[in-house]
């Protein structure tokens, strides 16, 4: 199957609340409480070592054994799969019917107590229909420390080139979401401005080192980065119809992290996808995005 992305001009879009802030420097200092910690950063690095060890043994069942009871696995398709055993049966039929391999290339990790933030890159290989293909994508993981074991909380995936070959595998029904009215302000404040066409205003509500991992293309980093390719996107006659927060909840006084759903209407007609962000707080307490991947959906999914 082809996975369907938004067109390359869907470069970043942002989820922030409120009206654009531009305290960058005043969360210089709450910042530096959420720098990526050398614990928290190797802590990471031992999970992700772990997975990419026994996906590649074939280990579906042991990879789950690193997520959380209630953890969720959002995939580049827009599967969702949601508790340990729906994980690890989902890892497991894709192993097994595609002969995957997996590269993963952590990047930043940001700690916060018990909990941390992570993204980075990934590179799956193996075969679809007797041929040789290549996905790779941008994730963001939360992680917990349950007991002394930190485990993963949620990772969501997407597909960084268009019209990758990937399967979809099996929605399962999505489970009630909480806290997404935290971030569906967010959600709110992009639909209304970037419909009207104020890409600045948009990119405003980035901070000003955001990285943005969108479908289809590679990540891009900074906030005049972000109002080019809104502008961009807008130029090409793609609109918003919804953007809704599903989950989401606070790391701290400063950080909050969530995850939703999006609806887009262009030339191609109707088209969604997934998100999850990482964001921070502005002096005035307005939420800016800090880090944001969004996943665009396989038709008919």
């Amino acid at each position: 199957m082809r996975i369907r992305t938004l067109a390359p001009l869907a470069l970043a879009v942002t989820f922030a609340c409120g009206e654009p802030a531009t305290e960058d420097a005043a969360m210089t200092e709450d910042m530096a409480d959420a720098e990526a910690m050398p614990d928290a950063t190797a802590a990471m690095t031992e999970i992700t070592d772990y997975w990419q060890t026994h996906f590649n043994m074939g280990h579906g069942s042991m990879v789950a054994g690193r997520f959380a009871e209630d953890g969720l696995l959002w995939g580049s398709s827009g599967a969702m799969l949601y508790g340990r055993d729906a994980v690890g049966a989902g890892l497991q039929a894709r192993i097994d019917a595609e002969g995957s391999q997996i590269a993963i290339h952590p990047g930043e990790t940001m700690g916060f107590g018990d909990q941390m933030v992570t993204r980075g890159h990934y590179v799956l290989t193996g075969t679809v229909d007797g041929a040789a293909v290549r996905n790779s994508g941008y994730y963001m993981a939360l992680a917990g420390n349950m007991d002394g074991e930190w485990s993963l909380k949620g990772m969501v995936s997407n597909l960084d080139t268009p019209d990758q070959a990937m399967s979809a595998g099996e929605m399962m029904e999505m489970p009630e979401g909480m806290g997404g009215d935290l971030i569906q302000a967010s959600g709110d404040y992009f639909a209304t401005h970037y419909n009207m066409g104020h890409a600045s205003m948009v990119a405003n509500t980035f901070t000003e080192d955001a990285v943005a991992m969108m479908p289809g293309e590679r990540a891009r980093e900074g906030r005049a980065a972000v109002e080019e390719g809104l502008q961009a996107m807008f130029d090409a006659g793609v609109t918003f119809s919804g953007v809704s927060g599903w989950s989401a909840h606070e790391l701290d006084e400063g950080h909050v992290v969530g995850i939703g759903t999006y609806g887009t209407e262009g030339a191609d007609g109707a088209a969604g996808g997934h998100f999850a962000a990482l964001y921070m707080r502005g002096e005035d307490g307005d939420l800016m995005v800090h880090w944001l991947l969004m996943g665009a959906h396989s038709a008919g999914m």
